[in-house]
């Protein structure tokens, strides 16, 4: 029997400069990641640690992120490491990390094997490993086809182990230029087990459970809804079927929480508390978590301003934490006519983001238009019912109670509007027109203080 650990995709040296100073931190993680793996791979009996791709988030990581690495690696001798070059760091020659110093002899730990070139590797007894790495970051050709030339060589008996990296030529799912691996790559090969590594999510449903891609051993965003473990593979001789164990392993979870406006606006005490509960129940502790708060709904300037900032002190304890807000801004009409009165210049801004969206998306209904801004534009056109009363001057004006209070832009109007910042009107989609108004509605907050 041959057991072993595959993982793949550690990414290594991420930036995560969306973390600002925190991203030192999310990065130590993954080496903590790595060192409970090579525990575990001893306290297994592992007979060989796989990484099927992408230890490293690219070619250019440093010097001392790779001594580093390779200290984690020399502290375990006797546990063999096989590394293949992914499209994250693919072997392209004098410039790939893979030939730096100390990755060549004498230098490499004695149990580190570099699999710079598609060939067999003896793992020891019966079992061989086939190896296919990368050596360019896209490639419409399937890196598994090398495997089958290579396989062939070997006698029957013996227990076959594939690794290479790309994309499971999943129909819709994949790219052309992604390195595809047909659906069936093991059993055309002859394999017992192929270890693949790219996409970030652990993947075993293919080619009768001979094909596995174990996703990231540390999660590296929040869309990322099953990664965090590694494959603890045993192959009892060739032609049986491999036995998978899926062990967690991540230092870090990474959580993602909404919270909604509309409902609060009736409740909020009762909204927030419901909130704070549900954010102290998510595990692990906050020192461990990635998190992120979608903000959404429709408030005032002035109830926007309040929760953003209870949510920045919800946010502190956590390790790393983003405030993604999309909120749409919401003015009375009373709210509208001062603002049309007090910031004019403003106030047609505004207009015209109106009339612009309308335009480039399609979308008539006006957040933000003052009424009196809108009785000196072109008329509106008809709406479906001429009985549709107005909205009560105590409302909010919110996508479900604003008619159409200005028309769109005229294509010429609009690429005036558009030429000096060189702007392409197909590109303008919904979410950069509530960014828009977003920092408009901050500049209010600033010149209102």
């Amino acid at each position: 029997m041959f057991r072993f650990i595959h993982s793949a995709d550690w990414q290594l040296g991420a930036r995560f400069t969306q973390f600002g100073s925190r991203a030192q931190q999310l990065r130590d993680a993954r080496l903590d990641t790595l060192r409970r793996t090579l525990t575990l791979a001893r306290q297994h009996n592992a007979d060989a640690l796989l990484i099927a791709g992408d230890l490293f988030e690219d070619n250019q990581v440093s010097d001392m992120l790779v001594a580093a690495t390779l200290e984690i690696f020399r502290a375990h001798p006797d546990v063999p490491i096989y590394i293949l070059p992914g499209n994250h760091d693919p072997h392209t020659g004098p410039d790939s990390v893979w030939q730096r110093k100390a990755f060549l002899t004498p230098a490499i730990p004695a149990n580190v094997h570099i699999l710079r070139a598609a060939a067999i590797h003896d793992l020891g007894g019966n079992a061989r490993l086939i190896a296919s790495p990368l050596h360019q970051k896209r490639s419409p050709n399937d890196p598994s086809a090398k495997l089958a030339e290579l396989a062939v060589t070997l006698p029957a008996d013996t227990i076959k182990i594939g690794i290479t990296h790309g994309s499971p030529a999943i129909e819709s799912k994949h790219k052309p230029d992604d390195f595809p691996i047909a659906l069936n790559a093991a059993t055309r090969a002859g394999l017992d087990y192929l270890a693949i590594g790219h996409w970030h999510d652990w993947l075993d449903e293919l080619d009768n459970g001979r094909i596995l891609m174990p996703g990231t051993p540390e999660p590296d965003r929040f869309a990322n809804a099953d990664s965090g473990n590694i494959a603890l593979v045993e192959i009892s001789a060739h032609g049986q079927p491999p036995r998978v164990q899926k062990i967690p392993v991540a230092t870090l979870a990474w959580r993602e929480l909404e919270y909604d406006l509309a409902p609060a606006a009736a409740a909020p005490e009762t909204a927030r508390a419901a909130f704070a509960a549900t954010l102290a129940q998510l595990p692990p502790d906050p020192a461990r978590t990635v998190l992120r708060i979608t903000l959404k709904g429709s408030a005032s300037p002035a109830a926007l301003s309040e929760t953003r900032a209870w949510l920045e002190t919800l946010r502190a304890p956590y390790l790393a934490s983003q405030l993604t807000d999309n909120t749409k801004l919401a003015l009375s009409p009373a709210e509208l006519a001062d603002l049309q009165t007090r910031h004019p210049i403003l106030a047609q801004v505004l207009s015209d983001i109106d009339r612009l969206e309308a335009l480039a998306t399609g979308n008539t209904t006006t957040l933000t238009t003052p009424p009196t801004l809108a009785s000196s534009a072109p008329p509106a056109p008809p709406q479906p019912s001429s009985t549709t009363e107005p909205p009560h001057a105590t409302e909010t004006l919110t996508p479900s109670t604003v008619a159409n209070t200005a028309t769109p832009l005229t294509l010429a109007e609009a690429q005036e509007l558009l030429a000096a910042a060189k702007i392409d009107l197909a590109a303008l989609k919904p979410a950069f027109f509530t960014q828009l108004r977003q920092t408009l509605l901050q500049t209010l907050q600033e010149i209102s203080k």
